[in-house]
């Protein structure tokens, strides 16, 4: 059954969407969401699967995908991938194709290759090259049955990146104070609740050396608190599994960049060798060089175009969608 004709799961995940925008550092228990919708502990629990499986909730059962609505609206998704160079135009249909959806969701390949407009085979080549490019992140979903105990794979879930990394922590007071951090992260962890104080100690360390990489607190306690084993035989090691899965740079989710909450970076213009600050991906012109390459440029050219321009390539791969100069306000230039 769709969580969107069930009442008690609209409900849920109305509480549940709220309460993430108010407070996501403190998830709600789950006789508070039974308490607020109505239902009995056992009731909510079972409804929270229900949204959990359908693909609606995170795995922690608490933070919203925002995947309830009958249709989805949202034009910056789309607007930011209109912007965004790919590596080529299939990867580029496949980067609109996933914006439709939002900046994070669920589509099976053969979906995704019916709203592209290509074929499966060329969605599962192309998509390791999204990967590599740091345009989408893509999670492996799997559900457990009660009965049975089989592990069943389910479609992978997707998240737009921005091919921003965080900046990684050099400052001695900030590596310093990233140990209280840490430390306040691992006492969230449900699985780390009754650790021993050495391997606890081993936890802080583990999580601080992430965090001067530039992971934040919430990406880490998530990638973390998500985790299926709630009581790891060797927590240690667990940890450590848990955590070579992780990238060691943070790539900042599309959402905060076009939002325009992703912190500043300081680069140098590969062209004049010119420091300059700037929230873009990759490694863009500073401002003076970006007009007078602009200037260069036709009238009409393509996306595509402009990348295989800038990058020095042959010019005969063109995607067939038309670029407006004029709104070159909200293009962007690689080097």
């Amino acid at each position: 059954m769709d969580p969107r004709q069930c009442e008690p799961c609209r409900k849920i995940y109305g509480i549940l969407q709220e309460h993430h925008d108010a407070a996501p550092a403190d998830p709600l228990r789950t006789e508070d969401i039974g308490r607020m919708t109505g239902l009995k502990t056992r009731a909510a629990q079972v409804h929270l699967r229900h949204l959990w499986t359908e693909g609606r909730i995170d795995a922690d059962r608490r933070t919203p995908l925002g995947l309830m609505s009958s249709e989805p609206t949202l034009p910056g998704a789309l607007d930011w991938a209109a912007q965004v160079v790919a590596p080529d135009p299939t990867c580029a249909k496949c980067l609109l194709a996933l914006a439709a959806l939002g900046w994070e969701g669920q589509i099976h390949t053969n979906d995704l290759a019916a709203a592209a407009g290509i074929s499966p085979r060329s969605v599962e080549r192309h998509r390791p090259h999204l990967i590599r490019a740091d345009l989408v992140a893509f999670k492996p979903v799997s559900s457990t049955d009660p009965e049975t105990g089989f592990v069943t794979r389910k479609v992978d879930r997707f998240t737009l990146l921005s091919q921003l990394t965080a900046r990684p922590i050099e400052d001695p007071a900030e590596r310093e104070a990233a140990t209280a951090r840490a430390a306040a992260v691992v006492r969230r962890v449900s699985w780390l609740a009754d650790v021993t104080p050495t391997e606890r100690e081993f936890a802080i360390k583990s999580v601080r050396w992430c965090m001067w990489n530039g992971w934040p607190d919430e990406a880490l306690f998530r990638a973390l608190d998500a985790a299926e084993n709630r009581q790891a035989y060797n927590p240690n090691g667990y940890l450590a599994q848990l955590l070579r899965k992780l990238p060691r740079e943070y790539v900042i989710p599309a959402r905060q960049v076009y939002e325009d909450t992703a912190e500043e970076r300081m680069l140098t213009c590969p062209k004049c060798d010119r420091a300059f600050w700037t929230t873009r991906p990759g490694k863009p012109l500073c401002g003076p060089c970006r007009e007078a390459a602009l200037a260069e440029l036709p009238a009409q050219l393509t996306l595509h175009a402009v990348r295989v321009a800038e990058s020095g390539r042959a010019t005969e791969q063109v995607a067939p969608a038309p670029w407006d100069r004029e709104s070159d306000e909200r293009q962007q230039l690689w080097a």
